[in-house]
Formats: structure tokens, C-alpha cells, sequence
């Protein structure tokens, strides 16, 4: 009897591998990015001919996803992006500096189409924006928002080795973490719009 529920038991272990099958994922990319509440507060404040921000600017992301294979064709994934802006422009007797840390869980429900030895995904999600900035004038000062952001990729997977894979994605962003007040009562609107390419490696198991 022992015997029979030891192979049941690694029988069931074999059928949870099969279904239960993950990516895990990390790289990095460049995104570009439109602004037009962030343009005009430098623009109008800030900047100089030489320098001013322009209908799109380009900002770096940091990512790790993890994802779980549901069947052949579907996945479920958690995607953490950082990406990370900043300008700073010569004042007539200081430099003005703003850096922006923009922090981008998403979870996103991807189609898959796999073949040997490669995957295609192009999914869709939407999870929350915590937006962190810093100015700098005479003295530094903080901001914060949070708010909603969207997501629509694409992306394939190139196998390296037997688990490991090269990948590449393509995405657009509508994200959503709203306005501050700054010290001297101007507002800056920080949703935007962005275009993004990535490249990173994966882990499949």
C-alpha cells in the first residue's frame, strides 16, 4: 500500500511541474516619455532655450516579472518596473535639479504563442503608480503621489540554454500618479504617456 501512494504521490508531484510552470524574468530598457503638466512646469520656470523639455524625453527602467504559465497559451504575471528622470538646468545664482523615481507594479494577463525553442507574449495590465520626486533650488525638497497606471506589451523569448532565455519587449504606458503642490503654490502634473523597449534574460521553471 506504501509502495502505491509513494508513486501516486511523485506521480502528482510530475503532474504540478507540468501545469505549474514559471518565468522569471529581469533587465533593462529606455523609455520615452510625454509630459505635457511636467513640460510646461519647467518649461515656463525652469529652463533655458538650450535645454527645454520636448514632446517626448527619455528616461531609464529597471524590471523584474514573474510569471505563471496557466495552460499552453495563457499567463498570469506580476511586472515591477523602476524607472528613474532627471533635469537640472543652471540658475542665475544656483542650479535647479529635479529627479523623479517612479515606482510601476503592474500584473498583466499575457497571450502566448510558443514554439521551440521560442515564446511570443503580447498582454495587457494595469496596477498602481507611486511616484517619489526631489527639487532642488536653494535646498532640496519632496513630492509624492500615488495613483493608477496602464500597460499594453509585447514581448519574445529566445532560448540561450535549456532554461534560460534572451528577451525583448516592446510596451506603451498611460500612467496616472496625479499632481503635487510645490512650496511655492505651482502644481506639477506628472501623468504621462510613454513608448519603451527592453531587453533582459529569463529563467523558465
Amino acid at each position: 500500500m506504501k509502495k502505491y501512494l509513494l508513486v501516486l504521490f511523485f506521480f502528482c508531484m510530475g503532474l504540478t511541474k507540468v501545469s505549474a510552470q514559471f518565468d522569471l524574468g529581469t533587465g533593462m530598457g529606455l523609455a520615452f516619455f510625454n509630459s505635457p503638466g511636467l513640460s510646461d512646469y519647467i518649461n515656463n520656470g525652469f529652463s533655458n532655450s538650450t535645454n527645454e523639455l520636448k514632446s517626448f524625453n527619455s528616461s531609464a527602467d529597471f524590471f523584474v516579472e514573474l510569471g505563471y504559465n496557466v495552460n499552453k497559451n495563457y499567463q498570469v504575471a506580476i511586472e515591477y518596473t523602476f524607472n528613474i528622470y532627471s533635469f537640472n538646468s543652471p540658475l542665475n545664482l544656483s542650479n535647479y535639479n529635479l529627479s523623479i523615481d517612479r515606482h510601476k507594479p503592474t500584473i498583466v494577463a499575457y497571450y502566448v504563442i510558443p514554439g521551440n525553442g521560442y515564446k511570443f507574449k503580447f498582454g495587457a495590465g494595469a496596477g498602481v503608480r507611486i511616484l517619489k520626486a526631489e527639487e532642488s533650488i536653494y535646498g532640496p525638497v519632496e513630492y509624492s503621489t500615488t495613483g493608477i497606471g496602464f500597460l499594453l506589451k509585447t514581448q519574445g523569448d529566445t532560448k540561450l540554454s535549456s532554461d534560460f532565455y534572451a528577451t525583448i519587449s516592446g510596451e506603451i504606458r498611460y500612467d496616472l500618479p496625479g499632481e503635487v503642490h510645490t512650496l511655492e503654490n505651482n502644481i506639477i502634473n506628472f501623468n504621462s504617456f510613454s513608448i519603451g523597449l527592453k531587453l533582459g534574460v529569463s529563467y523558465h521553471f
